[in-house]
């Protein structure tokens, strides 16, 4: 995927990311838990800074300490799981996720070329971890809207 194509799908992903939490309201469900949803709301949205802040982190462009998130937001984690651990709160997450198209954007041609220590879902370099985060944000924006209509719901 070219670079420009890169930037652009992360940015308008992004927007729509930051733009439905107002649209939708999700801050009035933002921590509900349901029996339908195996995470809430705000799992949901730490877990997409997660996985963009591990990408970042191959290159030491991370904002945030991998090992907390991993364990709060990675794959297979629920809120259920968070005990007393100290959770970021929304406000926090959402001023790192909106840096991620301009901290994508300042990347250099050779950063996105570095090759991962292994490969994740078939993804061997950065950039191509990036592009599969470009398809995890709409896939997630249409689950925390989803998840959203139903919690108001019940």
């Amino acid at each position: 995927m070219p670079r420009d194509t890169l930037i652009d799908a992360i940015d308008f992903g992004i927007d729509h990311l930051i733009k439905g939490y107002e649209q939708w309201n999700v801050a009035s469900v933002l921590d509900k838990e349901s029996d339908y949803f195996p995470n809430n709301l705000h799992w949901q949205y730490g877990h997409l800074l997660t996985v963009f802040e591990f990408a970042l982190s191959t290159v030491e462009q991370n904002e945030v300490d991998i090992a907390l998130y991993n364990n709060l937001f990675g794959y297979g984690t629920k809120p259920a799981d968070w005990g007393d651990v100290e959770v970021p709160d929304i406000e926090e997450i959402f001023k790192h996720i909106k840096t991620l198209p301009e901290r994508v954007r300042n990347l250099e041609s050779q950063q996105l070329e570095t090759e991962l220590q292994e490969p994740i879902v078939g993804c061997e370099t950065l950039g191509e971890l990036l592009v599969l985060n470009a398809c995890h944000v709409p896939l997630h924006n249409g689950k925390i809207e989803e998840m959203t209509r139903v919690l108001k719901q019940i």
